[in-house]
C-alpha cells in the first residue's frame, strides 16, 4: 500500500496526511497502513477542565473556622460603637479574605461580605443575587453575636470556568 502525501487540512488545528498521519502542533504521527486508527496510536489533544476535581472543591468548614476564629477575635468583649463599626467591618473582611486565600483554592474566587448592626431586636433582611452554578460554587456564613453586636459574615467560593 502506498502512502499518499496529501494534506488535508481542518478546522480544528488538526490535519492528516491523507488517512495515514495525524499532526498535533509541529509532530506528525503516523500510523501503520495495516492497522486500524484505535485510541493507543492517535495522540491525545489537549484538554480543558471544565468542573473542579472532588479534592479541588470548595470546602466549607475551614473557611467556617476561619470566619468564626476571625470574628470572635476582633469582637469578643466589644460594645457596639457606631463610630467603630466600618473599621471593624473592614478589618474582619481584610482578615477573612487573607485567610481564605491562603487556602490556595485551584481557580476559584472568593467574595467576603461582613454585615455589623447593634443588637436592639430590630430585623434586618439582606438580599444577595448572582448568576450561580450549584454544582461548583459554595458559600459558608457564620453569625456572631454578643450583648450589644450582631455580626454575619458571608463567604462566597465562585469556580472561573
Amino acid at each position: 500500500m502506498d502512502d499518499v502525501e496529501t494534506e488535508l487540512a481542518c478546522d480544528d488545528g488538526v490535519s492528516a496526511l491523507a488517512s495515514d498521519a495525524t499532526r498535533t502542533g509541529d509532530a506528525v504521527h503516523t500510523i501503520s497502513a495495516g492497522k486500524d486508527p484505535s485510541h493507543d496510536s492517535v495522540p491525545a489533544l489537549q484538554s480543558y477542565q471544565i468542573k473542579p476535581a472532588l479534592e479541588d472543591k470548595f470546602k466549607e468548614n475551614p473557611v467556617k473556622e476561619i470566619i468564626r476564629n476571625t470574628v470572635t477575635s476582633k469582637l469578643a468583649g466589644r460594645y457596639y460603637d457606631s463610630d467603630n463599626a466600618k473599621k471593624w467591618t473592614i478589618s474582619i473582611a481584610n482578615d477573612v479574605n487573607t485567610r481564605v486565600r491562603e487556602l490556595k483554592m485551584k481557580r476559584y474566587k472568593h467574595i467576603v461580605q461582613v454585615t455589623i448592626g447593634e443588637l436592639k431586636g430590630a430585623g434586618v433582611k439582606c438580599g444577595v443575587r448572582c448568576l450561580w452554578d450549584s454544582e461548583t460554587d459554595g458559600y459558608t456564613s457564620d453569625t456572631f453575636m454578643n450583648e450589644t453586636i450582631f455580626c454575619v459574615v458571608v463567604v462566597f467560593a465562585v469556580y472561573l470556568y
